[in-house]
């Protein structure tokens, strides 16, 4: 490709990059309704044009992941998600023709324990655990299992009054091309993408693997060390948003290390 074609390619992503960083397609309040507290989502002024030009941002960068561009689709979509991962014990409904209500899940995200330094082992093990029964769900979006998209730390809110977690929000959605083993093991990159950014050096690795033996899928995990290799080009731009920002060879280390790991576990 001509340097200068990548040059442009790289400011519009970066740029693209920012904005979908920065700028929310919904925005998200919590309301007290019949005298129980529940989440609702509404999709912003504008954010048909915000949606496009983040697929257009996935697209370059070789993101696996899609945003709703239709509010009646992700409507469609995130119903149909909390419906099926948690079945009828927790309310989700369309509001009008671009809201979504829900339920408020109980617990703490795990960021926020991250945060606060109460994440422990047995936390990570919960999301893990939740990450391997979700995706064991027949999806009938995809003809196939289900997967998340955007599985970050703030997505995933753990109970401690069941020891258990559960994955939230969702308004990005893979790819449909994608086999389900490539899904998941993106969904477990995402998490450890997202973890890297927040960590400290020390923690890393212990967290990292932690997370991924309790989710015990060896087929999928094979697949995510095909995955772990920090990309450079536009692909790079990605991995840089999603681990906030990480420096360079601070990534590059943080995942070499994990495969190797894996690599000496296996």
């Amino acid at each position: 490709m001509d340097s200068a074609l990548t040059e442009i390619l790289k400011s519009l992503a970066e740029a693209t990059g920012v904005a979908i960083d920065s700028i929310k397609i919904n925005s998200t309040t919590r309301e007290m309704r019949s005298g129980q507290p529940i989440w609702v989502k509404r999709r912003k002024p504008g954010s048909e044009l915000v949606a496009v030009s983040a697929n257009v941002f996935f697209r370059l960068t070789r993101a696996r992941i899609h945003v709703w561009v239709s509010p009646e689709k992700w409507q469609q979509w995130e119903v149909s998600c909390f419906h099926l991962l948690y079945g009828r014990g927790f309310r989700a409904f369309a509001e009008g023709s671009r809201a979504v209500c829900a339920d408020k899940v109980p617990g703490a995200s795990v960021l926020r324990h991250l945060n606060q330094g109460t994440l422990t082992p047995s936390i990570l093990e919960a999301a893990a655990r939740e990450f391997r029964r979700v995706h064991e769900l027949w999806c009938e979006e995809f003809g196939d299992l289900w997967s998340h998209g955007d599985p970050h730390l703030n997505n995933v809110i753990y109970d401690k009054a069941d020891g258990r977690a559960r994955l939230i929000d969702f308004e990005a959605a893979h790819l449909k091309s994608l086999p389900a083993i490539v899904r998941h093991a993106d969904d477990l990159l995402v998490f450890l993408q997202d973890m890297a950014g927040w960590v400290s050096a020390d923690q890393w690795l212990a967290f990292a693997l932690c997370f991924i033996n309790a989710y015990d899928w060896p087929e999928v995990v094979a697949e995510l060390r095909k995955h772990l290799i920090v990309p450079g080009g536009l692909p790079a731009l990605w991995w840089k948003l999603r681990s906030h920002y990480l420096d360079r060879k601070k990534l590059i280390r943080r995942f070499g290390a994990l495969e190797r790991a894996l690599v000496a576990l296996r």
